[in-house]
C-alpha cells in the first residue's frame, strides 16, 4: 500500500502491520503492548497513531476506501457503471488483498469495537463515494439520488463482506448480486 489522501505513510504502515498481526494470531484479543511491538512502534507512538486498539484498523480502511474511489475515478467513461463498480470492489478487497480480506473481516466482525470502527468507515466511505459517483451519474452532489447511489454501493460492500464472513461466499459475487438488487428496483417492484 502507498500513501493515500490524509493517511500518513508511517501510520498506514503501522496499521497494516497491526492487521497482519491480528490475522497471524487469528485474534483481536491482544494487548496494546503486543500489537505495538508487532507494528514496530512504541506504545506511546501506537496511542499517538491510534487512540484505541480498534482504531488501529482505520488507516487500512481509509486506504481501502481511497482505492475503491480511485478505481471508479480512473475507469473509462465508456465502461458500464456496473463493471466499474465490480473492478473497484476487486481493487479494494480482491486480487492481492483477497487473502487478507478473508482472514481479517471475521476478526473485525467478531470484535464489537472493531465492528463499530468498520461501520463508521463504511459511512465515511459512502460520503466520499458520492463525490466520485456524481460525475459518472451526471448528478449534482446535492442531489439525493447521488447520496442514495453511494449508500447502495457502500451497503453492497458491507453486505458482501458480512455474507463472506457468515457463510464463506465469494464476496465479489455477493457484491455483484447486491449491486444488481439495488439497481433493478427490487423495492419498487414489491
Amino acid at each position: 500500500m502507498t500513501e493515500s489522501e490524509g493517511v500518513p505513510t508511517a501510520r498506514l504502515r503501522a496499521s497494516e502491520r497491526c492487521c497482519d498481526f491480528y490475522v497471524e494470531r487469528a485474534s483481536t484479543d491482544l494487548t496494546v503492548a503486543e500489537i505495538a511491538e508487532a507494528a514496530g512502534v512504541s506504545q506511546r507512538t501506537f496511542y499517538r497513531y491510534f487512540p484505541t486498539k480498534a482504531e488501529s484498523l482505520s488507516p487500512v480502511f481509509d486506504w481501502t476506501t481511497a482505492e475503491f474511489n480511485s478505481a471508479i475515478a480512473a475507469a473509462s467513461p465508456d465502461a458500464s457503471l456496473t463493471d466499474t463498480l465490480g473492478q473497484a470492489f476487486r481493487a479494494a478487497f480482491g486480487e492481492s488483498k483477497a487473502d487478507r480480506t478473508r482472514a481479517l473481516f471475521p476478526l473485525v466482525f467478531a470484535d464489537m469495537e472493531m465492528w463499530s470502527v468498520f461501520l463508521r468507515k463504511v459511512h465515511d466511505g459512502e460520503r466520499s463515494l458520492a463525490h466520485v459517483l456524481t460525475p459518472r451519474l451526471g448528478l449534482d452532489i446535492d442531489d439525493l439520488s447521488a447520496r442514495a447511489a453511494a449508500a447502495s454501493v457502500a451497503s453492497a460492500t458491507r453486505i458482501a463482506l458480512e455474507v463472506m464472513v457468515t457463510n464463506g461466499s465469494d464476496p465479489e459475487h455477493v457484491y455483484a448480486q447486491m449491486i444488481d438488487a439495488f439497481t433493478t428496483g427490487t423495492i419498487r417492484r414489491r
